[in-house]
């Protein structure tokens, strides 16, 4: 399928689940699922291929309806800056270097998933994660669990 097909079709679901009254975090969570399977490739952020950050920067801009295209490390300093709440909130984990800088990100898709968007999984493609086999792939990283700054993305 076309890049502008697929775009398309993931718009075009987002839509109605807004007129159906569905919340940011379902838009979010959902946006974030049609990324699994995805190839990875650096600098993407569309479900035919995508990196970690081009697949939550991808799933905030259909939810929030602008376009929003930065790396793990400033959504990790400028959008997701609140404390966690996976129930009520959107959420992702980050993964920081020695440096202090983020240098991967996996935005959370509900019932204890993360979508982990990386070169590291098996066949290079998003795949549904819980954070204990995150914390296992991603060892040698701090990883940081953190909520969207909503405010930030709604301005």
């Amino acid at each position: 399928m076309n890049r502008n097909r697929t775009l398309a079709l993931m718009e075009d679901a987002v839509r109605r689940l807004k007129e159906s009254g569905a919340g940011d975090k379902d838009i979010f969570e959902f946006c974030l699922s049609c990324f699994e399977k995805t190839p990875y490739h650096l600098g993407f952020d569309r479900p035919e291929e995508s990196d970690c950050s081009g697949t939550v920067c991808r799933a905030l801009s259909c939810t929030y309806g602008r376009h929003i295209r930065v790396t793990a490390d400033e959504l990790y300093r400028r959008y997701f800056t609140e404390r966690t709440d996976r129930d009520g909130g959107i959420c992702a984990v980050f993964f920081i270097n020695g440096e202090g800088r983020a240098v991967h990100v996996a935005g959370y898709a509900g019932n204890g998933l993360f979508m982990n968007e990386s070169q590291c999984e098996p066949g290079r493609c998003g795949t549904f994660r819980t954070a204990g086999e995150l914390r296992k792939m991603y060892g040698s990283f701090r990883i940081e669990e953190r909520g969207l700054a909503a405010e930030v993305v709604r301005r």
